[in-house]
């Protein structure tokens, strides 16, 4: 970010210890408005617990977490700028979109002047007016998610929290969500999104950060990180037509590449054209039965082994 621009909220050299485990050692996260930030690691590496803690649930054992100018954990003005969206569906399946709104809304403080207005806006935000009179129960798992975000937007949070908020949506649904953060973003909300997917995340945040041995391991736009790690270095996928036999997979390992996530895909690394070219020949010379062969971006288990692999 550059550096005439304050943090709306950081955490500095935090710590946090639940019971005998330490969850967070030292961990360092500055947020800017107007962008997307995507966080990802293994489950269990403390995710959630960066999120408790920037909504005050949860107080560090030792650092500073601070947001709009005030400590969550303590001071409520700054929890009431921000807004958590669970992975859970938390709305009445029985009512409609817009009663749900109605409800969150009178819940989180707002008067009844006020919620016309805060239900309309929050509900063309993310593009569910047409849906407004359907039963939750009734919509599809995306139209679900973008109503729950609705829920979230009712109080104009300038930072809005999400936790796999695309996980068991279609591939239509998932865009939608993307063009529905996207707008928030540009109106200038901070969002803070967890997630699995390096491709979701890829094409969604303007910075990522990669959390492994509970330090924030890796930070910035998700195409600098891949490059520092990767270089120009592509995997390749080698899909096979039938099952190799013995003989077959000793010629696969020598020409460098190792078994997949099943007996007919095989991977290895290329860089640049050339060498790929030249795993093709040589698959071909040796009467490989070959269905495809390709290339694709490094995924987050790689990303996640070199973490690892750096920091051990």
């Amino acid at each position: 970010m550059p550096a005439h621009r304050a943090p709306i909220a950081c955490l500095t050299e935090v710590h946090v210890r639940l019971g005998a485990r330490e969850v967070l050692r030292g961990l360092d996260l500055s947020l800017y408005s107007g962008e997307i930030f995507a966080l990802l690691g293994r489950n269990g590496t403390g995710k959630t617990t960066l999120m408790r803690l920037l909504t005050g649930q949860l107080r560090p054992t030792s650092g500073a977490v601070q947001a709009f100018g005030g400590d969550p954990g303590r001071e409520a003005a700054p929890r009431r700028m921000m807004s958590l969206v669970p992975q859970d569906i938390a709305l009445y399946p029985r009512l409609t979109v817009r009663e749900n709104l109605e409800i969150m809304a009178g819940m989180a403080g707002l008067s009844k002047r006020d919620i016309p207005l805060r239900v309309e806006e929050a509900m063309a935000l993310v593009q569910v007016e047409g849906r407004q009179q359907d039963l939750i129960d009734h919509l599809s798992g995306g139209y679900k998610r973008r109503a729950n975000i609705a829920a979230a937007l009712l109080t104009r949070p300038r930072l809005l929290l999400l936790d796999e908020p695309t996980v068991g949506v279609d591939v239509d649904a998932r865009l939608s969500l993307h063009r529905a953060l996207r707008r928030l973003r540009d109106n200038g909300t901070a969002i803070l999104l967890t997630t699995h997917d390096l491709d979701e995340a890829r094409a969604l945040a303007d910075r990522i950060g990669i959390i492994a041995s509970g330090r924030m391991a890796e930070e910035g736009p998700v195409g600098d990180i891949l490059r520092r790690m990767f270089g120009d270095r592509r995997e390749v996928v080698v899909s096979l037509g039938r099952e190799p036999d013995d003989s077959i997979k000793r010629t696969l390992e020598r020409l460098g590449l190792t078994p997949g996530t099943s007996p007919l895909e095989w991977t290895s690394w290329s860089t640049g054209v050339e060498g790929f070219a030249s795993l093709s020949a040589g698959l071909q010379r040796h009467g490989v039965d070959l269905h495809e062969i390709r290339l694709r971006e490094p995924g987050l288990e790689h990303v996640l082994a070199h973490v690892e692999g750096a920091r051990s």
